[in-house]
């Protein structure tokens, strides 16, 4: 009877740990608040991310280059998967509400900026 005790408390601690872990991620998702558009804050270009907080489309747009894809995050990676093949890692951080850093091959110490506007879309484009 007091090893049935012990795997029921064993359980429930195991329970409420992944259940905090849980709610902690979809709160740091929300802080960052990744979907929208990003401006490059040191040159001329723009990271849109559409899509849900962990995941979705994008559009890379470095100068005249242009790039699209599918993203989404791993722990504290921001995975881009190019359509046509190949895919990026890129570490993330976030400095700030609505400023986060991005690193990884090709995009060495990028901070982008969130665009923000009051504009509040009523549809999403097909």
């Amino acid at each position: 009877m007091a090893s049935l005790l012990v795997v029921i408390v064993v359980a429930a601690v195991c329970g409420y740990w992944v259940w905090l872990v849980r709610v902690q991620r979809r709160r740091w998702l929300a802080r960052l608040d990744l979907p929208g558009t990003w401006d490059w804050q040191d040159n001329d270009g723009e990271l849109v991310l559409d899509g849900d907080l962990d995941g979705g489309a994008y559009r890379l747009r470095d100068g005249d280059a242009e790039e699209r894809g599918e993203w989404r995050l791993e722990g504290h990676d921001l995975v881009l998967e190019r359509r046509g093949g190949g895919s990026s890692v890129l570490d993330l951080r976030l400095f700030d509400q609505g400023k986060i850093g991005i690193h990884g091959a090709g995009r060495e110490h990028r901070v982008y900026v969130k665009a923000r506007s009051n504009v509040v879309p009523l549809r999403r484009p097909a």
